[in-house]
C-alpha cells in the first residue's frame, strides 16, 4: 500500500466519523425540540453549526509529490 492510499483511506474513515457525529448531534438538537428543551436544541443547532464549519483534512490540497 503506498502513503497516498493509506491517505485515503484514513481521510475516508475521519469523514465517515465526522458525518456520523453530526448526524448524532442533529438527532440530539431535533429530541430536544421535540421536548420542548428550546436552549438545548439551540446548544445542539450551533454544536452542528461548528463541526460543519471546521477545517477537514480529507478536503484539503494533496500532497505535493
Amino acid at each position: 500500500m503506498t502513503v497516498d492510499e493509506h491517505i485515503a483511506i484514513l481521510h475516508t474513515a475521519m469523514r465517515v466519523d465526522h458525518e456520523e457525529y453530526i448526524a448524532q448531534v442533529r438527532q440530539w438538537a431535533e429530541e430536544a425540540e421535540a421536548d420542548g428543551r428550546v436552549a438545548a436544541a439551540r446548544q445542539h443547532r450551533n454544536h452542528v453549526a461548528r463541526l460543519e464549519a471546521m477545517s477537514k483534512p480529507w478536503e484539503s490540497q494533496q500532497r505535493a509529490a
